[in-house]
């Protein structure tokens, strides 16, 4: 979805990524969702179109009639075993606790997040750019390849991921739900999206938002099942922490393989 001018073709996906074996079907959303129908004199601002791409996404998913939806943003990045992962140690467990339902698609979960937001810019203990971080947790933190896990006497890197409650309102790096919550998502970001006070993902994730209507706090995978690599916020390109451009938002912890 891209609905920035300017923004709108992209020959790359067009003529390479779209043709790549594993991708099923390409869709090309450049237009506005239906409540944005009777803004004609002017571009969406960046609320709008936020929670416009976010409707769309879910659409799309929705039509799939498949049991879950996973939206995943360009700037992630998943491990070489993602999807063995994703069922084997997220989405398997919650079947077998009863929180998710695959053959109706619906169950206990408002949003579970599989990037779990651990090294912030802005706050929390685990900021990069903080030397008394940098130079002492982050060390422990840090994933470690096989062959350094070696020489430190380690045990090879077994991957381990667990779904937690978390309360943060931020961020849309990669978002798994299933076909009733994608549902209601839809509806209810439609009914918050003209003349939006918040940005799509604080209305998605935030407990007075989304997980209320649902009545189920937002979960994370932790550590991070997917990672996000984005160092450069285009839209906060004017804003500066102490002295580095906004974001640089990570998870130390990610290991690719």
């Amino acid at each position: 979805t891209e609905k920035r001018p300017g923004r709108r073709d992209f020959p790359y996906l067009k003529n390479k990524l779209s043709k790549m074996p594993f991708v099923h079907e390409v869709h090309n959303i450049t237009y506005p969702d239906e409540i944005y129908e009777h803004i004609t004199d002017r571009e969406l601002d960046f609320r709008e179109t936020f929670i416009s791409d976010e409707i769309s996404g879910l659409k799309i998913c929705l039509q799939s009639g498949l049991p879950y939806c996973l939206m995943i943003e360009e700037d992630a990045v998943v491990p070489v075993d993602f999807m063995t992962l994703l069922l084997k140690q997220v989405i398997e467990p919650l079947e077998n606790k009863g929180v998710l339902n695959p053959s109706g698609g619906t169950g206990a979960i408002s949003v579970v997040s599989l990037y779990s937001y651990y090294n912030l810019v802005f706050f929390g203990p685990h900021r990069l750019h903080y030397e008394r971080y940098s130079k002492n947790k982050y060390q422990d933190d840090r994933a470690k390849m096989n062959i350094e896990r070696w020489a430190w006497n380690m045990l090879p890197y077994k991957p381990k991921f667990q779904v937690k409650e978390k309360d943060y309102k931020y961020g849309t790096v990669a978002m798994l739900y299933t076909r009733e919550s994608a549902m209601k998502l839809v509806e209810f970001m439609q009914s918050v999206g003209v003349d939006p006070i918040h940005n799509a993902d604080e209305f998605m994730n935030a407990d007075e938002y989304f997980p209320k209507v649902m009545g189920v706090k937002r979960k994370h995978v932790n550590p991070s099942l997917v990672n996000h690599i984005g160092f450069y916020s285009e839209r906060m390109a004017h804003v500066k922490a102490r002295g580095m451009f906004s974001q640089l938002n990570t998870d130390s912890r990610f290991i690719y393989d």
